[in-house]
């Protein structure tokens, strides 16, 4: 330790002792504390030690991206330093316990970290602590323990950035469905081919799992159902697989294998990424789907059966077995404009004021209040935040009336509805979809009932 120089701090080459380890890792963690606490007193705030790692607490860090992002941002500047400094002297630390730095990983994942600096703080010093360039120069075997642990470490910074993108940030994107897989994919490849390269298709596989027990540890958690896991497949297993192809090939064309420090850089820009894009806070277009039907009845008879219809038969429909909202049946109280339609759907009401009355002709409304798209599939009763929050919102919504003849109509339905997943152009083939068969389902029972009279 050079004394005297702020600069030994932030430095990625040589060795930390274990001493001047804890002292600094000490020293460090009062002075970002008590920071802290001085950004939270400018907010009116009272800051706890236990607010880092303890969810619940509407001041934790868990709760703070919703409930105050202007302080949340401020503690996330203020943490960059810090966390430069922190990576830095535990990756020094390891090589100087004789410990391979790719352990650096555990710095990033909750509670781990913790006891990751106490056993850093106990463990003695190496005689020959492992270097960038005397691990290059190692016989590199595979080895069956360090592909585990790599899938294990992928898993659980997956289920944890995870958890915090979806609970604290609420935020279903593109940090989500394709930052997430593409560096959990990165970093059980990285593991894989760290000391000897695999096959691709050996690396494909490994990528391919991740996803799959992410996804199975959500599940298991309570914190998301299996159908938005199941639609999430197609998305994430791809940039999983191109994360896992990516550091192979890196590993490749390179004579140090362990981690470096501009790839434990690369592991906070994720979160950095994350919190990026909820700040932004992208307010999605309105779109809107249209689904026509004719029926074998004049537009007098139709009319009758749009303003209400009864209940309609248990659905058949893939979609909507799976979990699906869909609906039940109609009713309208009160004519003309001002007149509001209840919407009966299978996990609540969908009440509509009306704008436009034009009998025989237009029925266009606005929707006031909604019930939640879809009822997961789970072991457990759960309501994640893309359910509860409405991330798939309807706004307007209207039928309209084509007379074709004396005895035939055309009937058309259309929803201006807003998507809050991203990236849009692959979600949007879900919700399209959905809301088509929704339509269908109406459209079709009008059609039965018109008929029939």
């Amino acid at each position: 330790m050079k004394q005297g120089s702020w600069k030994w701090l932030f430095t990625w080459e040589g060795r930390v002792q274990r001493g001047p380890y804890l002292l600094a890792g000490s020293i460090l963690t009062v002075i970002k504390y008590g920071i802290d606490s001085l950004v939270a007193a400018h907010f009116g705030q009272t800051w706890q030690i236990w607010n880092y790692v303890l969810p619940g607490s509407q001041l934790s860090v868990f709760e703070l991206g919703q409930s105050r992002p202007e302080m949340y941002a401020i503690l996330w500047a203020i943490a960059i330093p810090f966390f430069w400094v922190g990576i830095a002297l535990t990756l020094r630390r390891l090589r100087d316990a004789g410990d391979r730095p790719a352990w650096i990983f555990l710095f990033f994942v909750p509670l781990a970290n913790l006891l990751l600096f106490l056993w850093l703080t106990l463990v003695p010093s190496t005689a020959k602590p492992i270097t960038e360039a005397t691990a290059a120069a190692e016989p590199r075997p595979g080895n069956l323990r360090t592909e585990i642990v790599g899938v294990a470490i992928a898993v659980v910074l997956g289920v944890a950035l995870a958890v915090w993108g979806i609970q604290v940030l609420f935020l279903y994107g593109w940090g989500l469905f394709l930052g997430i897989p593409f560096f959990t994919g990165f970093v059980a490849s990285w593991f894989l081919n760290i000391k000897k390269t695999r096959s691709s298709l050996s690396t494909i596989a490994v990528s391919a799992l991740v996803p799959a027990l992410i996804g199975t540890a959500l599940l298991s958690l309570g914190r998301e159902g299996l159908g938005c896991l199941l639609m999430a497949v197609p998305l994430t297993l791809p940039f999983s697989i191109a994360g896992g192809l990516m550091a192979r090939s890196i590993l490749q064309r390179r004579s140090q294998t362990i981690a470096s420090p501009n790839f434990a850089a690369c592991v906070a820009i994720l979160p950095l990424a994350m919190f990026a894009e909820h700040a932004a806070k992208f307010d999605p277009p309105v779109i809107a789907v249209t689904t026509g039907i004719t029926i074998d009845a004049p537009a007098s008879v139709v009319w009758r059966n749009v303003i209400a219809f009864p209940p309609l038969a248990p659905p058949q429909e893939w979609l909507f077995r799976a979990g699906i909202a869909y609906p039940t049946s109609g009713q309208i109280v009160g004519s003309g404009p001002g007149a509001v339609r209840y919407c009966h759907f299978s996990t609540g009401d969908f009440i509509e004021p009306i704008t436009v009355w034009d009998e025989d002709r237009l029925l266009a409304f606005d929707v006031s209040s909604q019930a939640p798209a879809m009822q997961e599939l789970s072991p457990w009763k759960i309501t994640p935040p893309h359910i509860g929050r409405n991330y798939m919102r309807s706004r307007h919504g209207q039928f309209r009336l084509v007379a074709l003849s004396d005895q035939r109509t055309l009937l058309e339905g259309t929803t201006w509805y807003q998507n809050y997943f991203w990236p849009q152009a692959y979600w949007r083939l879900w919700s399209d979809e959905i809301v088509h068969q929704i339509h269908l389902r109406v459209l079709r029972h009008v059609k039965q009932q018109a008929e029939a009279r």
